[in-house]
């Protein structure tokens, strides 16, 4: 060995390699996760002897030949290269990607907020060209197939250095790529790589190396990569059809693979899996699956395909037998959480949730789910027991925070109400002035019977959350439960819940109380707004609250029988009927009130007069004379007894208009109140007024809205019509009736 005169700017010293001068790394260089830890080239052409007194700055820029260069790495370096690379594959990453040795390669596994996603990274170099094998892709709680994300995955690792075809990643020439990176680096000139070839990747415990060595044969692929790489030829297209998101090309050109090579279970579980995510096609995928393999032993894949037919049983079978062989210990953990949704008891759910907890210790989402199921079997030691590790896995105070608040919410809900308290504490110590957190403590000590503390913390907690924005809701509901209840104050209650916003959750259950509350108080019309609001938060929601059937159910009592307003009653429990078209007593009370609505339709279209005849035309002859027997032809437009009867003004009804008609001049763009005040005024039977209204919101109102504006046009023109008529007003009379044609007619 020769030594090169000490130069730290220059990690380089000449060297007698395989009976030639040559230069050489004389420690380690790291680019990027990988290390250079030997890399050794010779000049071809020098003869010996040979004058090496200038030592490397003499021979630096002479085109050497590569003779052997060692690239090491290892997993853990790895995994913190990889982890901010990879965060949007499967979301937020909840842990630092996982690697890990297979036969003729390695493993990656990440588990994010969207699942967890294990692969295979077989390899399989060619020359001196670094080739990777896509294999064995399987997923949990991902959505798309587990193929789809592992494709995303290399293309984010590998899209600057090398190329993706289907499933294969080549990073061509790695020999050239790397010594131009370091010789020119350290001031030398970058020998030629042509004669290195790739070795076997070896694997020892947690250190990963390859070697490329001009000596070595070219490289054998083994059975598994032989297989891998036939594979990946066979479905290239449909591989890269699927990285693009073209689910239904991706289908049809992997129809063509299988066509190539029938049964193949690789491509059948991948039809599948598509299928999977398409609505309907479960059976046929299934059927597909079963030709080539027990659909018990067609993995992830085949359970849900299982579970989506109905065969439940045979689904946990087949996810039993496929935790056996996984060794991504997340992925196996989600495995056990869909066994435990799929078990029928309690005993087989607390199984699989413990056999999932004890695969993967750290997973929150299996923690979780043990922690609620506990607690819903009275097991509060151990959902305590839970949630303590989930708070001291937590990093950072905000984190401890939310672990702590959610625990507290899910024994609260149980009705632990001690120990809920004590987790709304521990929540307060990390962030004191955290408005959930307050209101989660003021909720347990309202349970706990101690409305004072509990309503002055309620209010703490209003007002902070009114320093960041909109005050909480939840706090406000339950400020304006104490003050109805345990203060027996409903003005004040009434004015906390109306203080509840409408996008709100909880904005359904607010104009809910309201309007008992309202009513309570005597305050009808109030409650009669309040219930309209409460209608229109329910078509509003994109998913109303359970209890939604229940407040119109109420409502529509509310206005038949206290205010003797059926059509509000009726569009109530229209609505109802939405959200729960099976609901018997519902369709029946919905049967009872349509029943009124159309007979009043019924006397109203019995009482408009007949069309009068047509004009005559002009004749100068004089008419005959009338048979002295003959009585005089009746008048044409006179009304019938019964039409148009007298309205008798209600009070109620009166002051309700007044009411309305102020709300209406407040807010001219609400149609609830716009359609209320419409209602009162046609029992009122002010017609003129009520055909103003109608006829300045026709073009205003929303689309949904309109029919139901036509109807109460058509209603109020047929009154006008006979009450001209009735008074004598021919010509008045005709112009309605040609309005009302126009309507019938559109």
């Amino acid at each position: 060995m020769i030594d090169e005169p000490a130069d730290s700017r220059v990690p380089l010293r000449l060297t007698a390699t395989r009976g030639a001068l040559g230069i050489e790394l004389y420690e380690p260089i790291e680019i990027g996760p990988l290390e250079l830890a030997r890399l050794s080239a010779t000049f071809p052409g020098l003869r010996f002897p040979v004058d090496l007194s200038g030592g490397v700055p003499v021979f630096r820029h002479r085109r050497g030949d590569l003779e052997r260069l060692e690239i090491a790495t290892s997993f853990s370096r790895l995994s913190s290269w990889l982890m901010p690379r990879l965060r949007s594959v499967v979301g937020a990453l909840e842990r630092a990607p996982v690697l890990w040795s297979v036969p003729q390669g390695v493993a990656i596994g990440l588990v994010g907020a969207r699942g967890a996603l294990a692969f295979d990274l077989l390899w399989a170099p060619l020359h001196g060209d670094a080739r990777f094998v896509v294999s064995h892709a399987r997923g949990a709680g991902l959505d798309a197939p587990a193929l789809a994300h592992a494709l995303h995955t290399v293309d984010t690792l590998f899209s600057e250095h090398g190329e993706r075809r289907g499933r294969v990643v080549t990073l061509a020439s790695v020999a050239r790529r790397l010594t131009r990176a370091v010789f020119p680096a350290v001031g030398a000139r970058a020998p030629a790589a042509s004669r290195a070839r790739l070795g076997e990747l070896e694997v020892d415990g947690d250190e990963v190396r390859v070697v490329l060595d001009s000596t070595f044969e070219p490289p054998v692929i083994h059975s598994t990569g032989a297989r891998a790489l036939e594979l990946a030829a066979l479905t290239a297209e449909a591989d890269d059809a699927l990285a693009r998101g073209d689910l239904d090309v991706a289908r049809a050109q992997y129809l063509v693979a299988l066509e190539r090579a029938p049964r193949h279970p690789e491509i059948t579980q991948l039809i599948g899996e598509i299928d999977l995510l398409s609505a309907g096609r479960a059976e046929a995928a299934l059927g597909l699956i079963v030709e080539t393999l027990p659909a018990s032993r067609s993995g992830f894949v085949g359970a849900e395909l299982l579970a989506r037919t109905g065969d439940v049983v045979g689904a946990a079978e087949a996810i039993r037998h496929l935790v056996q062989n996984e060794p991504f210990s997340p992925l196996c953990a989600l495995y056990y959480l869909r066994l435990a949704e799929l078990s029928s008891g309690a005993t087989e759910r607390m199984d699989a949730l413990d056999r999932g907890v004890a695969a993967a210790p750290g997973l929150a989402r299996v923690r979780w789910e043990r922690l609620a199921a506990r607690v819903e079997l009275g097991d509060v030691a151990g959902g305590l027991a839970d949630a303590e590790h989930l708070e001291a896995a937590a990093l950072g105070a905000a984190a401890r925070h939310q672990t702590c608040l959610r625990s507290g919410r899910a024994l609260l809900a149980r009705g632990f109400v001690r120990e809920a308290g004590r987790s709304f504490e521990r929540a307060l110590r990390y962030v004191p002035d955290d408005p959930a957190a307050t209101a989660g403590l003021a909720r347990s000590l309202m349970d706990a019977g101690k409305s004072q503390r509990a309503f002055s913390l309620l209010a703490r907690s209003v007002a902070l959350s009114e320093k960041t924005g909109a005050a909480d809701a939840d706090a406000l509901v339950d400020m304006a439960r104490l003050l109805a209840t345990d203060f027996q104050d409903l003005p004040q209650a009434i004015a906390r819940v109306r203080q509840v916003s409408q996008g709100s959750p909880r904005a359904v259950e607010a104009a809910a109380l309201e309007a008992e509350w309202r009513a309570s108080l005597g305050d009808l019309a109030g409650a009669s707004l309040a219930w309209a609001r409460l209608r229109d938060r329910v078509e509003l929601a994109e998913t109303p609250p359970d209890a939604a059937v229940g407040w119109l159910m109420q409502a529509a009592r509310f206005e038949r029988e206290t205010q003797a307003d059926v059509l509000s009653a009726e569009r109530h429990l229209a609505v109802a009927l939405r959200l729960a078209p099976r609901d018997q007593k519902l369709a029946a009370a919905y049967r009872e009130v349509a029943l009124v609505v159309a007979a009043r339709a019924r006397r109203d279209r019995d009482r408009t007069p007949p069309e009068p005849p047509p004009a005559p035309t002009l004749d100068t002859r004089p008419p005959p004379a009338p048979a002295p027997s003959e009585p005089p032809a009746p008048d044409t437009f006179a009304p019938a007894e019964d039409e148009d009867p007298e309205v008798a003004e209600n009070p109620r009804d009166v002051d309700l208009a007044q009411r309305l008609e102020a709300a209406v001049r407040a807010n001219p763009g609400d149609e609830v109140l716009a359609l209320e005040l419409a209602d009162v005024l046609f029992r009122l039977g002010r017609d003129e007024a009520l055909f103003a209204l109608l006829s300045a919101r026709l073009e205003e109102v929303s689309e949904r809205r309109r029919a139901e504006v036509r109807v109460r046009l058509s209603q109020v023109l047929r009154r006008l019509a006979a009450r001209a008529t009735r008074a004598g007003r021919i010509s008045e009379a005709t112009l309605y009736r040609a309005r009302l044609a126009d309507f019938d007619q559109g």
